[in-house]
């Protein structure tokens, strides 16, 4: 009974973990914040968790001073997304954060060329998806925040919004 409470507590922690760093993603503005939210993540062994974790990167490459860090950060974050996009291909949080860093980078890290794969995927998956209504709400609100957001790409997103 003991093992059982003990797994159920960590499971819960497990998830705390992953939604608190879910209702910061879009909000973290310094290398500490980022910094922090890695070290909460840094154990966690989920793709999402992962995934967010490689965000993180990105995100300090966004705030750190020195251009080959920023470089290195970038690369590191990619390679880390890239590489766990390989491994859940259909999971729609993860290809919503490759979606929101490859629109909003610079186009000279030429780091944009699965855009519309991505924005496909999200859409075709999003109904499916095991993530609460709500949740899947914010994504599709952030999404629409995006710097280089199409029209095609809104019209799609706003239509799926008002079907879940």
């Amino acid at each position: 009974m003991k093992l059982l409470l003990f797994f159920l507590m960590m499971n819960s922690l497990q998830a705390s973990v992953l939604s608190d760093v879910r209702n910061q993603f879009p909000k973290i503005n310094s290398m500490e914040e980022a910094e922090f939210h890695m070290k909460l993540l840094e154990k966690e062994k989920d793709p999402a968790s992962k995934a967010y974790y490689a965000a993180m990167l990105f995100m300090k490459a966004k705030y750190v001073k020195f251009p080959l860090s920023k470089y290195n950060y970038f690369k590191k974050g990619k390679a880390a997304l890239d590489q766990l996009i390989q491994e859940n291909k259909e999971n729609v949080e993860i290809r919503y954060l490759r979606f929101v860093f490859q629109n909003e980078l610079p186009d000279f890290l030429n780091y944009h060329n699965n855009i519309e794969e991505d924005c496909s995927t999200i859409i075709k998956g999003m109904e499916k998806s095991d993530l609460t209504k709500g949740f899947k709400h914010k994504i599709l609100k952030n999404m629409l925040l995006v710097k280089n957001i199409t029209k095609n790409q809104t019209t799609q997103i706003k239509l799926l919004s008002t079907k879940i």
